[in-house]
């Protein structure tokens, strides 16, 4: 019994563990987008590099997690350059 009492933090510890990590859901993708002041831009993991840029200004962020959403990166204060991407469809 005292061998049994002596392991109870270890194991609330791996239930607790076991809870954390069984009802946590995944990010599904790293989606974000920009916006030029005018359009909308979808970036994600298919966005290929040097396609848009983020340049210092004094805008609260570069990218959004939404659609007129917050930014996704509110320490740096960018602004975001579309290069080569083409708008999303309102």
């Amino acid at each position: 019994m005292k061998k049994l009492v002596g392991n109870m933090p270890l194991l609330a510890f791996t239930v607790a563990a076991f809870a954390a990590v069984a009802f946590t859901s995944p990010n599904e993708s790293a989606t974000m987008y920009g916006f030029d002041g005018t359009h909308w831009y979808l970036v994600d993991e298919n966005t290929p590099p040097g396609s848009y840029s983020c340049e210092s200004d004094s805008e609260p962020g570069c990218l959004f997690d939404s659609i007129e959403g917050e930014p996704v990166n509110t320490e740096l204060d960018r602004k975001f350059v579309n290069i080569s991407l083409t708008p999303i469809e309102d």
